[in-house]
């Protein structure tokens, strides 16, 4: 593989480019893995495959009997997979980072594609992804409203049923409570829990909960 070998840049300026179009998406989506990860992960994946070939090839010029042009190139399908793996955060029940993640593999899977030279799957790939994160991410918006996580804390007096009528508020938003928690006070009771749901229900829900009998004051973090 020569230093100077044109199809050596081309593929390395053309898995800059696809890293960069998607890692600009991300870059203004306020994701954690932008430009330069984007970038690198289709760089790196193009440059393995490359050097994947590269190596077959040498060893098949010297008749040795092991050159399989894949051997190393596969190596970054579970690679990526860890590297995923680590953008995916679980908190309080709520699991964020899979777009992410995803993102991530099919990026590297565009790199594969460019460091073996099929350029035509790579280039279409790529403007999937573009259209997957951009248009559709837009869509899904106005379909489903963005959830968020809120977390609650309750002052209330201690009477049998509360946490029942709280369960039925929560079923009534189409929610489970997460991360419940209750504590005796010296003249009530003091309960926390997490939920996961749109801004509006949000609002339903705190409006049932301050309607409720002996609820003093409910506060909310999200």
């Amino acid at each position: 593989m020569e230093f100077l070998a044109a199809d050596m840049w081309i593929k390395l300026g053309l898995a800059i480019a696809c890293g960069a179009a998607i890692g600009i998406e991300r870059e203004l989506h306020d994701k954690p893995a932008g430009l330069r990860t984007n970038m690198l992960i289709c760089v790196g994946s193009t440059l393995i495959t490359m050097v994947s070939i590269h190596v077959a090839l040498t060893y098949a010029e010297r008749q040795i009997n092991i050159a399989d042009p894949g051997r190393i190139a596969a190596q970054i399908v579970s690679g990526i997979g860890f590297l995923g793996a680590g953008t995916i955060i679980q908190a309080r029940g709520s699991v964020h980072g899979l777009t992410t993640a995803a993102t991530m593999w099919v990026l590297a899977g565009i790199g594969l594609g460019i460091g073996s030279g099929a350029y035509a799957p790579a280039l279409a790939g790529t403007a999937i992804l573009l259209v997957t994160l951009s248009v559709l991410g837009w869509l899904e918006g106005h379909i489903t409203p963005p959830r968020h996580f809120v977390y609650f804390h309750l002052v209330a007096d201690r009477r049998p049923g509360l946490i029942d009528e709280i369960n039925a508020l929560a079923e009534r938003a189409r929610v489970s409570l997460g991360d419940f928690g209750m504590k005796r006070k010296d003249d009530g009771v003091q309960i926390d829990f997490a939920l996961t749901l749109p801004a509006s229900k949000r609002d339903e829900l705190i409006d049932g909960i301050l309607d409720l009998d002996g609820v003093r004051d409910v506060r909310v973090n999200e």
